[in-house]
Formats: C-alpha cells, structure tokens, sequence
C-alpha cells in the first residue's frame, strides 16, 4: 500500500508538473509560428492572381508545342 502512495506522490510531484511544462513549451513555440503565419496570409490574393496568369501562360505555351508536335508527328 505505501508503494501505492509513494507512486502517485512521484506521479503528481514530478511527472505532472514535467508534462505540463513541455505541452506548454511546445504550444507556445508552435502558437508563435501560426501567428506569424497569419501575418502573411494577406498577400494570399494577390499572389494567387499572379498564378493564374502564370497558369494562363503556360497553357498557351503547351498548347503551341502540342500543335507543333502534332504537326511533326504528321509528317513522320
């Protein structure tokens, strides 16, 4: 029975407190980088426009190599 009570004094003097500590080291580290993170997400827009003029681009690039290649296919 003493051993019973010796373990749960260990647990709730030192395990607890321990674990408690490196939770909170660990949110308060990975709750700094999500709001760093959200600072950046107002360029979001403007940055997905960018992309979508990209991707327009790049299809018109492929679809001229498509038809040049089609054409070279055609003749072999």
């Amino acid at each position: 029975m003493k051993t019973w009570w010796f373990g749960n004094l260990l647990l709730f003097v030192i395990v607890v407190p321990a674990v408690n500590v490196l939770v909170n080291r660990t949110l308060t580290a990975i709750l700094d980088n999500v709001v760093t993170l959200t600072g950046k997400l107002d360029d979001v827009p403007e940055q997905l426009v960018v992309t979508d003029e990209v991707v327009k681009q790049v299809a018109a690039g492929a679809l001229r190599y498509a038809a040049g290649a089609d054409k070279v296919a055609e003749l072999h």
